[in-house]
């Protein structure tokens, strides 16, 4: 069991040692579950090195002292006890009082002297002189000691010292006390051997000191005691002021955390105050630098978050917050504002024929035009592309159009100069008004875009006001009755066909018949497809048309093949008859049941499916294809012309857009972009088509420039029937076109 006295001496021990462990939790040498102050942990470190190293200079000077104190010790006894040996030697002798007397005083002389104990020559014990009073006499020496002293008489040095184990600072010695004398007339001897008698020795008895030098070591401590106290008061000081002094000096550091986390709630424009070091004052310009870099960044990033990078004007996100705040203008003050979305008329042209770089000069042209063809108030921003957004604020619909005009004028008369090739580029431009009843922004721009497309579909060139409350009611009543209507003719299978050729142009000759699809209307006359096809694609029954103009041209084929000698047919076929999933089963029924050849159908998508091709889409081109039709891109040039898809789906023939066709003889450039697609046609393997050739003259022209198949009026009508006709355009007349030119 531990004793009463142990357990208090525990917990003495851990008082002591808790405030030693919360000291070195504060100052960052243990954990306390809390950061660790870098003053603290500093000071510590110090602190702690400079008591390492004064605890080493004392402990040297501690056992240091303790060696050369024993060393001494060692040298003293040895001094004293030959002393001693020649004080006591007359005691043995003669009672001589003298003699006792001046011995006594020598031992009083040294206190390290602790007793004196002589023995006779037996070990037994005579007398003893010291500190110990009462001990006149101590016991006699037992027979191993006696013996050892014996045998060191005559020696070099006959002493026996022992130290204590324990204390050093002790020690015991035990020495022969005897005296020499000559052999008689020794002194008058001059003869060799009376020269080598040897000296007679008479031991009297022993002598035993009992040495204590703790004054000298009691000294020692207290020197060292000194220097530990020394050490902690200069340990004391320099912790006091090493910490004042690592406070100052870090206190900049300490003045950085508030405008860092200013800095790092974004306000960079922070201050920080002057350091007075050297390093601190690095830190800090490296922190200012660091702000100003933010501060530049932030600025571009605004810029870029809000500007369009190539023309400088807003985005279609800072637009769009500019028109949110229009509208609450208007539904506050009653005004009426208005949203124009412009969009280039075959603006792929030049990029096509001379490369993006062109047309981002162009683009900037545009824009500069833009900006200089609206008012100062007015918001211009570049959407993407080709596309452009202007607010025109505080405005009528009078004043919305006459904006718009503006802008088709200044744009008439703009021209573009690259590669020594003038270019002329128009724009298409849809309105929608902003009044009372028309807030929403997002619906805004939709029926701004409603409107641009209208525009573009009604010839370009042009603007158009997106139609308002009950003239959009008349519109969906309107989309309603031509749903019924087509169907009926669905149900009814009242749908008609009609057969326009595409001949060779080198040759003349028909080489296939597009198929077309027409509308008897109740006044029994026929509707033009673009009357009706607009509401069968947003009411959803494009597919069903598809599928109907499908079903009725394989009928077709399998009645005029036999009359018609290569009868082809080509078919059109829209994004959402590739949608759905059963477009190549019905192709392949149709196909069997009236026994077309797939090698004499020809399908023709559109550029805009050809670009987006989803997935599917393009699986389901692969399966037809698979079947052994061939595919054209229809309207190619007026999209989103590129011929990086050209290739991966692989199309046999590339219908070049009307609107190249109709004024080429006027413009040159649509005549650099249409031979330039004829090129890269025949490189890819593709046959070229122009549509809406009107004249010999284009035909003529079309020729020289390389395209392969004619289509349009010139060429031969729409007709109920297939006809197989020739061009009149004959060799005579090229050669005669050629002499004149």
């Amino acid at each position: 069991m531990t004793s009463p006295r142990m357990q208090e001496l525990a917990e003495l021990a851990r008082s002591w040692l808790h405030p030693v462990r919360e000291w070195l939790a504060r100052v960052g040498l243990a954990g306390n579950g809390g950061k660790r102050v870098l003053v603290h942990e500093i000071l510590s470190i110090q602190v702690l090195t400079a008591a390492l190293f004064g605890g080493l200079a004392i402990a040297s000077l501690y056992f240091g002292g303790q060696w050369v104190l024993q060393d001494n010790y060692s040298r003293w006894a040895l001094q004293w006890t030959e002393e001693l040996n020649e004080l006591a030697a007359p005691l043995y002798l003669d009672d001589d009082s003298e003699a006792r007397y001046r011995l006594e005083s020598f031992v009083e002389r040294y206190p390290e002297i602790d007793r004196v104990s002589y023995y006779g020559k037996d070990g037994s014990a005579l007398f003893s002189v010291g500190v110990d009073e009462e001990r006149e006499t101590v016991g006699d020496l037992d027979e191993s000691r006696l013996d050892d002293a014996i045998e060191v008489i005559g020696h070099k040095k006959p002493y026996i010292m022992d130290s204590g184990l324990l204390n050093p600072r002790q020690f015991e010695i035990l020495a022969p006390v005897w005296t020499e004398t000559m052999a008689e007339d020794d002194l008058f001897a001059f003869d060799a051997e009376s020269a080598a008698a040897e000296a007679q020795t008479q031991l009297l008895g022993f002598v035993g000191i009992h040495l204590d030098f703790m004054i000298f070591h009691n000294r020692l401590l207290t020197n060292i005691k000194g220097a530990v106290v020394i050490l902690l008061i200069l340990i004391f000081v320099f912790a006091f002021y090493g910490r004042r002094v690592l406070r100052r000096a870090l206190s900049s550091i300490s003045e950085l955390q508030a405008p860092i986390q200013e800095l790092a709630k974004g306000n960079l424009a922070v201050k920080f105050n002057p350091a007075e070091h050297r390093e601190i004052s690095d830190i800090v310009e490296a922190l200012e630098t660091t702000a100003t870099a933010l501060s530049e960044r932030d600025a571009r990033l605004v810029e870029m978050a809000n500007h369009d990078s190539l023309t400088g004007l807003f985005n279609r996100r800072r637009f769009v917050e500019e028109l949110k705040k229009e509208t609450i203008a208007v539904m506050r003050k009653g005004h009426t504002s208005a949203v124009l979305f412009v969009d280039l008329d075959q603006f792929k042209y030049i990029n096509d024929s001379c490369g993006h770089q062109a047309g981002d000069r162009l683009i900037r042209k545009v824009a500069d035009e833009l900006t200089h063809s609206v008012r100062s108030g007015d918001v211009v921003a570049r959407f993407g592309g080709d596309e452009f957004a202007i607010l025109v604020r505080r405005t009528t619909i009078d004043g919305a159009q006459s904006a718009a005009n503006t802008i088709l004028t200044n744009m008439r008369r703009m021209a573009h100069i690259e590669d020594e090739q003038v270019f002329h580029i128009h724009c298409s431009i849809g309105i929608a008004i902003m009044d009372g009843d028309h807030l929403y922004y997002d619906d805004l721009l939709n029926k701004a875009d409603v409107a641009c497309r209208d525009a573009k579909m009604a010839g370009r060139n042009r603007s158009i006001i997106y139609a308002h409350s009950d003239d959009t009611k008349e519109q969906d009543a309107a989309g309603v009755g031509w749903v019924n209507q087509l169907r009926n003719a669905l149900d009814e299978d009242s749908f008609e066909l009609r057969f326009q050729p595409i001949n060779n142009i080198h040759t003349g000759e028909t080489t296939h018949h597009e198929v077309l699809i027409r509308l008897r209307g109740e006044d029994g006359k026929i509707v033009p497809p673009d009357a009706f096809l607009g509401s069968a694609a947003r009411f959803g029954m494009m597919s069903e048309i598809d599928f109907w103009i499908i079903e009725n041209a394989a009928r077709a084929y399998g009645k005029y093949s036999q009359q018609i000698s290569a009868f082809k047919l080509s078919i059109n076929v829209s994004a959402n008859a590739f949608e759905a999933d059963d477009l190549v089963q019905h192709i392949r029924q149709a196909f069997d049941k009236y026994g077309v050849e797939p090698g004499d159908i020809i399908f023709e998508i559109t550029e805009s499916l050809a670009v987006r091709h989803p997935p599917h889409v393009e699986q389901q081109i692969a399966a037809i294809r698979d079947m052994g039709c061939a595919f054209a891109l229809d309207d190619f040039g007026t999209g989103y012309s590129s011929f990086s898809y050209l290739q991966k789906l692989q199309f046999d023939y590339i219908k070049i857009d009307g609107s190249f066709v109709e004024d080429m003889l006027n413009k040159p450039v649509d005549q650099k972009m249409i031979k330039l697609i004829a090129e890269i046609a025949h490189e890819a393997g593709m046959k070229t088509i122009a549509e809406y050739v009107q004249d010999v003259e284009s035909l003529a022209l079309l020729e020289e420039l390389g395209v392969d198949l004619a289509q349009g009026y010139f060429v031969g009508k729409p007709s109920k029937e297939p006809q197989q006709r020739s061009t009149p355009i004959s060799l005579g007349y090229q050669r005669l076109h050629r002499t004149h030119s």
